[in-house]
């Protein structure tokens, strides 16, 4: 008799912990649960604004983007920026495997003229960092 007491109170206790943890076990698997949302990708720099020295007059091109001068003997080309606070002038040239352009990296915002030469003709651009 002591023996079957035992066994009963054994199922009865097992038959209601276990229905208990089955419902911890199915919240816990909710809640842990989490659903991916997509996130818009934000670009770390703008793409460079591509610019013919010899046609244009004025560029305007926004903080984290560059602009870069579309020439021929890209190497022979020297600029100097009125405002360097503003923008820095790149000279292109050969570099290692490969041959750049010349170009302007924006600093900060604000209005700057830039003169461009290739030995021969200079030319000014006014350039706007927005």
């Amino acid at each position: 008799m002591l023996l079957f007491a035992a066994r009963f109170s054994l199922a009865l206790m097992v038959s209601f912990i276990l229905p208990i943890n089955l419902a911890l076990a199915a919240n816990a698997s909710e809640s842990n649960t989490v659903a991916a949302q997509p996130k818009m990708a934000t670009p770390a720099a703008l793409p460079p604004k591509m610019v013919d020295p010899l046609k244009a007059k004025t560029v305007a091109v926004k903080l984290k983007s560059a602009v870069v001068f579309t020439v021929k003997n890209p190497e022979i080309w020297r600029g100097k920026v009125v405002n360097p606070k503003i923008a820095k002038f790149v000279a292109g040239g050969l570099n290692s495997t490969y041959e750049t352009y010349p170009s302007l990296t924006p600093l900060k915002k604000g209005k700057t003229t830039i003169s461009l030469t290739d030995g021969k003709k200079t030319y000014f651009l006014k350039l706007t960092v927005s």
